[in-house]
């Protein structure tokens, strides 16, 4: 039986948490705790999310920068999407680095402890969860892969084709709590269990942010934690310590920006030669490479971006372009061998609407007005989801103290006796923890570095959480 379990609702906001739509979290956040102001990291995509939950530090740290980013030991012009079979390909180029840091998976087996992974996701998602799953005991489920690979054809056989992934994911939410009960739990006795549900982002990015579409669907993941709770129950043993965690929060598309024809038109393109830009789309947010590293072309380039209504704020290698008017990309936890030369979060604005409506803004690419869209430095989309509950949590704790992503690792290793290692930038949430003690001390820093990039932070000792970046 699992000692942790690890349940992910993509998408999911705090206010979406409700008794009416989902009893199941409610009663575990009732019974355990619930973390007022939780971050995740930016950009605020799923991929480099889900790596730093299972790293402890940010995207700079751990190097899956975004969804679509440059890795540039493997080729300074070229964006490269993070899914399967590019990311297994990278890493086997790299000796198995494809991140910087070990993830828990990596970290629990040489204790003699075995990580599985259950994503309805993205292969991506799945993959940086445990690239060298198969070196380290662990197990990485996805419908298109297993890592190890030998897993895959066992589960069509027992389960038939996976569903397909459309909007609403029904039958995948389904089908992945099968396979989390069925197989993962009876057939590979995991320590750790995480299950990452698709919804409700799959049906907020195809109807609308807390559509009716998406609140079935978070609702129907709900009750399929449930069913994975009570599996879990039946056997024998103690409870689990159970975390309930969201990637990211959500705004409403307002517009469209086709941001590599607004470069074009300024002569800003990825074939200049050594006045080439380089440009990765990620939602509500694009990465700027300058694979020449010309001050010239980057000035220039900074100067367009500043007057353009789109752009909500930017951030730069101060150590290289030595200009306080910018955010800096270790302020938004980007600072690393794979950092962009540019960040830039789009327009966020308040739509004066409650929870999770509040902010609507532009997108770089791949929607349609009107529905919904993360990747941004908003408020609304850095505020997501965690609620802790089981043996080892205090019961009935709302606490106000900062929480990230980055702390769900060192929290998880903490609960499990392994000593941390000293890389982490997320922290032990010892305040939701039975007789862990006390004297966290919070400290609030306000910071604008520039009236075009302002960033907000909070921290919690020497821990630091973006909260907005725009």
């Amino acid at each position: 039986m699992p000692r942790i379990v690890i349940a992910a609702f993509d998408g999911l906001q705090p206010s979406q948490v409700s008794p009416e739509l989902m009893p199941i979290v409610s009663k575990l956040a009732d019974d355990g705790v619930r973390f007022l102001h939780h971050h995740g990291v930016f950009p605020t995509v799923t991929r480099s999310n889900s790596a730093s939950l299972v790293t402890g530090v940010t995207p700079g740290g751990h190097g899956l920068t975004a969804n679509k980013s440059v890795f540039p030991e493997i080729s300074p012009t070229e964006v490269i999407d993070a899914l399967v079979p590019q990311l297994p390909e990278i890493n086997q180029l790299l000796g198995g680095k494809l991140l910087f840091v070990p993830t828990l998976g990596e970290m629990i087996s040489q204790h003699d402890m075995k990580w599985v992974s259950v994503v309805g996701g993205t292969s991506g998602n799945a993959y940086v969860q445990h690239p060298n799953a198969a070196e380290f005991g662990g197990v990485v489920i996805h419908p298109e892969f297993t890592n190890p690979p030998e897993h895959h054809e066992v589960i069509i056989r027992q389960f038939g084709d996976w569903p397909v992934k459309e909007a609403p994911a029904a039958d995948l939410v389904r089908r992945t709590a099968d396979v989390a009960i069925e197989y993962a739990l009876r057939e590979l006795n995991p320590d750790v269990l995480l299950v990452w549900f698709p919804e409700p982002d799959t049906s907020q990015h195809a109807f609308g942010v807390d559509s009716d579409e998406a609140r079935q669907m978070y609702s129907l993941a709900d009750s399929q934690l449930g069913r994975i709770l009570k599996a879990i129950d039946g056997s024998q043993g103690d409870k689990p310590d159970v975390f309930v965690v969201s990637d990211h929060g959500y705004s409403t598309i307002d517009s469209i920006i086709d941001v590599h024809a607004e470069l074009a038109s300024e002569g800003f393109g990825p074939d200049n030669g050594e006045d080439s830009v380089i440009v990765a789309e990620n939602g509500g947010s694009i990465l700027l490479y300058v694979p020449a590293k010309s001050r010239e072309l980057t000035d220039r380039l900074l100067k367009w971006l500043v007057d353009q209504e789109w752009v909500g704020a930017i951030a730069i290698d101060l150590t290289a372009q030595g200009s306080g008017a910018f955010a800096s990309i270790s302020d938004i936890g980007l600072d690393g061998p794979r950092a962009p030369d540019i960040a830039v979060a789009m327009r966020s604005t308040d739509t004066g609407s409650l929870a999770p409506l509040a902010r609507s803004g532009a997108a770089a690419s791949g929607r349609r007005v009107g529905v919904g869209s993360h990747g941004g430095g908003s408020g609304a989309e850095l505020h997501n989801t965690l609620i802790a509950s089981g043996p080892s949590f205090i019961s009935g704790l709302r606490s106000d103290l900062p929480s990230g992503n980055i702390d769900v690792a060192p929290t998880v290793l903490e609960l499990l006796g392994i000593p941390l290692a000293d890389h982490f930038r997320g922290r032990v949430l010892g305040e939701a923890i039975h007789n862990y003690g006390t004297g966290v001390v919070q400290e609030v820093e306000l910071e604008a570095s520039g009236s075009t990039s302002p960033t907000i932070s909070v921290s919690v000792g020497n821990t630091r959480y973006l909260c907005e970046f725009g």
